[in-house]
């Protein structure tokens, strides 16, 4: 038998609280035993027990016991005279209630749910739940603690703690003890039969847990799920990451910048990790566009038609190895290296011709070229890559992927990234890729020879030839030479300084036809053609060490198009040339008499020259064709080289027969 008394000891939550005067008191305290007494019980009626308030201990007298049809008044247990009554008849009920639910045998609990929440650094919330499911578990004993808590004792040991107010908060971690509250706070409970407070029981009011056994399990898991959670959003950082990221930061940093390079740092790691675990990566497809809109002399005109020509090679799964994360490569630090595991990968593509943006014609290129062994990634967040660094990334001539992360918005799980590096090509295009200079030459030398391009040149010089014309052949000469040795003397300078270049300043770039002399070399060379003098624009004409740099040397006696001092450096360096080149050399013959070259010779410089000028006489004696000239640019070369006109035009050293 269970001995019920309340342990005063304990902390009660409804001190103070009243109960209506008009209610009647049917539950007592048997005085002997602990046990509780309702009103009409055997033992009150045959007066075999003594009872007392449950909640003042006051000892109390049955009235009208045995007699549950009386109403007015109806059968009760009365305080003495002039006793203060507080809490008396709740407490009694509460009593009842907590020895009926022992009877019933168990007890229902409900689902133990709790929330838990982790910070990312971006300032986010990720909330978790994690719950102890329901369970039903036998009571074998229980007692009131105080005033307003029941203790319960389970099957498998463990105490319950019963709040029956109904209005208990939830406490901390419990430190191990389960509290759960039951509202049990309706003073009519006093004035129910123990059948009726069974039927009551049933169905027990709400129960919330307060506490609970497994609350600091809860929350260790909770706080877990919860981290992964923002670790699976890219949104977690340790105190490891936090230290190493401030080491490399200056002080005065803002937060927002600092978040948002967190947040980058972050993204670049994962994305190493995701490349180093896949050892795979989609590449979106290769394109080079080349566009030629007609010249402004032709506004106005009925024909205008752009010319458009498309290179695309179709997107590619590329297998990796050895992946690295920001090493330094020349000037640049990219955020990603990796090598290609295959060496036969190739770029063969499509060709595609538009006129005025109608489609013409499309063609396979059967010209595929090999891919690099290193691939760079470019992991862009809130910045993109800075023109500085592309021109480096140019320079490097590797191919570079940029993947901009900023286009997708909101949260990104890490599912989500490694989908979009492994599997996609939304948000990736090529920074640089070394076939894109390569098959942008072959698209404008093709559109050079596009009908629409030869129509615009031809009618270009009907429109500049009277301009042209206007003006003596030798003025166009002389505009031509000065325009030609600028360009070359500025890039033997160009040349001397990129032997000298050092640092991570940009490395200097050779003049190409971009530069802005190139339309002067252009423009001359055009009115010569239309002068009847063609070929001054022709690659062999304009090399380095081409024929006008060649005779220039020779003519003022310094290296034009080559870093020397001397006309006889370049003159020994044509000496020495292959084969291929001999049949110019009367014409470097002639310049070296027609400018007195002779006289600036050493002794030793006239032999060996003497001897290379009584071979190639032999050679053109003996009508070698490896040695003899066509006469492609005798016209021109005689109006460019005045002095040397006179020997040019007697032949010497030109194919028998072709004429000027």
């Amino acid at each position: 038998m269970s001995t019920w008394q309340i342990d005063r000891s304990g902390p009660s939550s409804e001190s103070g609280a009243s109960t209506p005067s008009d209610v009647p008191l049917k539950w007592a305290h048997d005085a002997l035993t602990g046990e509780p007494r309702y009103i009409h019980d055997s033992e009150v009626i045959d007066h075999q027990c003594s009872c007392i308030c449950t909640a003042c201990r006051l000892v109390l007298t049955p009235v009208m016991a045995g007699q549950p049809l009386r109403v007015r008044p109806t059968a009760h247990f009365r305080h003495p005279a002039g006793s203060q009554k507080d809490a008396c008849t709740l407490v009694a009920a509460r009593l009842a209630a907590t020895h009926l639910l022992l009877e019933n045998g168990f007890i229902d609990l409900p689902r133990r749910t709790m929330s838990r929440t982790a910070i990312g650094f971006s300032g986010q919330g990720y909330e978790i739940w994690v719950e102890e499911p329901s369970e039903r578990r036998v009571i074998t004993n229980a007692r009131l603690h105080d005033h307003a808590t029941a203790e319960l004792t389970l099957d498998d040991g463990r105490k319950l703690l019963v709040d029956l107010t109904g209005r208990r908060e939830p406490i901390g971690e419990g430190n191990g003890q389960a509290v759960v509250t039951i509202s049990l706070s309706d003073p009519e409970l006093a004035m129910l039969s123990p059948d009726e407070i069974r039927s009551r029981l049933r169905i027990l009011p709400d129960i919330h847990w307060c506490a609970h056994w497994n609350n600091q399990a809860l929350a260790a898991k909770g706080d877990a799920e919860a981290s992964r959670a923002a670790c699976n959003a890219l949104d977690d950082w340790s105190a490891e990451d936090e230290a190493d990221f401030r080491s490399r930061l200056t002080p005065d940093i803002d937060e927002e910048t600092a978040r948002n390079l967190r947040r980058e740092t972050l993204l670049h790691r994962e994305a190493k990790a995701i490349l180093e675990r896949e050892q795979r990566i989609t590449t979106p497809c290769l394109e080079v566009r080349v566009t030629r809109d007609p010249p402004d002399e032709f506004i106005g005109e009925w024909e205008t038609d752009t010319l458009r020509m498309n290179w695309f090679a179709a997107p590619k799964m590329l297998e990796l190895t050895d992946v690295r994360l920001e090493r330094r490569l020349g000037r640049i630090v990219p955020d990603i290296v990796a090598n290609l595991a295959a060496r036969d990968i190739h770029a063969a593509g499509i060709i595609d011709t538009c006129v005025n943006d109608g489609f013409e014609e499309e063609i396979e290129d059967t010209s595929s070229l090999p891919w690099p062994s290193i691939l760079l990634v470019e992991v862009t967040v809130t910045h993109g890559i800075d023109e500085e660094k592309r021109r480096r990334i140019r320079e490097l001539n590797l191919a570079t992927l940029e993947i901009d992360l900023s286009l997708l918005g909101g949260r990104i799980t890490r599912e989500d990234l490694r989908n979009l590096i492994v599997d996609q090509t939304v948000g990736k295009r090529w920074v640089h890729h070394p076939v894109f200079p390569i098959k942008q030459q072959r698209l404008n030398t093709a559109l050079d020879e596009h009908p629409v391009t030869l129509r615009y040149q031809e009618r270009l010089i009907e429109l500049r030839r009277p301009q042209w014309l206007a003006v003596p052949a030798s003025h166009w000469a002389h505009c031509y030479l000065e325009a030609v040795t600028r360009f070359h003397d500025e890039n033997v300078l160009i040349r001397r300084a990129q032997r000298k270049h050092q640092g991570d300043g940009p490395k200097p770039k050779l003049l190409g036809k971009e530069s802005g002399a190139w339309p002067q070399i252009a423009e001359a060379a055009e009115a010569l053609a239309a002068h009847g003098l063609p070929g001054a624009a022709d690659a062999f004409m304009l090399d380095e060490s081409g024929l006008i740099a060649r005779l220039l040397s020779l003519q003022r006696n310094t290296g034009v198009g080559y870093d020397v001092g001397t006309g006889y450096q370049v003159l020994n360096a044509i000496m020495q040339s292959g084969k291929d080149s001999k049949r110019w050399d009367t014409l470097y013959a002639i310049a070296v008499k027609a400018y007195s070259l002779e006289a600036h010779f050493t002794s030793d410089q006239a032999r060996k020259y003497d001897g290379w000028r009584q071979t190639l006489i032999a050679k053109v004696d003996a009508n070698d064709e490896a040695y003899m000239r066509p006469a492609t640019f005798d016209a021109l070369l005689s109006v460019l080289f005045p002095d040397m006109a006179e020997r040019i035009n007697k032949g010497y050293g030109r194919l028998p027969d072709q004429a000027r």
